[in-house]
């Protein structure tokens, strides 16, 4: 099976506001960590090298305070737009299919077993809860989320940003 499957893509469509709501904040997020490591090392920076003591280190503990909460509710808007990105396609495919069934008529349905089309209209839609849910999101920010982290590392260590670039396609 390929990344992404063209046919359920197409199914994506329903869910597209939802699927960005995901990326977004998952993008935010990803800010976040960023802006969170920036911290840690300041702060750790100024403790052990600079000397400073919890005194001084209260507006950076502070802000990291703001940055854990802030990605606990990321975190469950995320979930959240996830949950409803997957439910409007599995609607969307279960309604379709419900309609496709009607449109093959009662001596179709007589000559299948009630039980493989009432399987498919639960357990095999409910399968695709975690490709829309999950799958689709984590894959553009597989691609956002390096780039971001790249021009954050570029600046501070051009030798370190280089040498990740290179090695981030091995992994």
């Amino acid at each position: 099976m390929r990344p992404v499957d063209p046919r359920l893509l197409r199914r994506a469509r329903a869910s597209a506001a939802y699927l960005m709501v995901c990326v977004a904040l998952g993008v935010l997020t990803a800010g976040l960590v960023i802006a969170q490591a920036g911290l840690l090392a300041h702060g750790i920076a100024a403790a052990f090298m600079g000397g400073a003591d919890l005194a001084d280190l209260r507006s950076t503990l502070g802000w990291l305070a703001v940055v854990f909460l802030a990605r606990a509710v990321l975190a469950w808007g995320s979930e959240a737009a996830a949950h409803r990105a997957s439910a409007t396609v599995k609607s969307q495919l279960r309604t379709q299919l419900l309609q496709h069934a009607v449109q093959l008529g009662p001596r179709w349905l007589a000559g299948r077993r009630s039980a493989e089309l009432t399987a498919l209209a639960t357990r095999g839609v409910d399968a695709l809860d975690g490709y829309f849910s999950r799958y689709l999101p984590q894959l553009v920010l597989a691609v956002i989320v390096p780039i971001a982290v790249l021009l954050r590392m570029a600046p501070a260590d051009l030798v370190a940003a280089l040498t990740v670039l290179v090695t981030l396609p091995l992994i």
